[in-house]
């Protein structure tokens, strides 16, 4: 489930092609479905605000949040791998190092996980694709600007 939370910095998410509603929501992933285009599914997708991941499933799990349409790299994008049953909750999709996999332990808030993120200017603003499973060959995914 990815939620879209409004930015702190920029006042309430307003949605002003629907008459200036609320944008925060909620947009489900069912799990090995590959969104190329969340501007067809999420209807919140035009709203101002920033996206935080929560994530389900068995150990091994693996899904890629990308920055780009069409499963495209060049805005960035996160994998996450799940390592335990617990549910994962990450807040800020930008926290970590970039370029290089790096592992995060269990806490009393999420379970345990992998991940690899490749950094792109305000990717946890412009999640625009989403896919199960290695995309990527060999055990680095590309860096921003190589093919894939």
């Amino acid at each position: 489930m990815l939620s879209k939370e409004q930015l702190f910095d920029s006042g309430p998410a307003i949605d002003f092609r629907s008459g200036g509603g609320n944008c925060e929501a909620l947009f489900y992933v069912d799990a090995g479905r590959d969104i190329a285009d969340m501007r067809r599914d999420f209807s919140y997708y035009f709203c101002e605000g920033m996206y935080t991941l929560t994530l389900e499933g068995p150990p091994g799990t693996l899904v890629t949040l990308f920055g780009g349409f069409n499963f495209g790299i060049e805005r960035g994008y996160l994998i996450l791998k799940k390592k335990d049953d617990r549910q994962i909750w990450i807040l800020h999709l930008e926290e970590f190092p970039s370029g290089r996999w790096a592992t995060q332990e269990a806490t009393s808030k999420s379970g345990a996980y992998e991940v690899y993120y490749q950094a792109a200017p305000n990717f946890r603003r412009n999640v625009s694709s989403v896919k199960w499973g290695a995309w990527w060959g060999g055990e680095t995914p590309p860096e921003l600007g190589a093919e894939k």
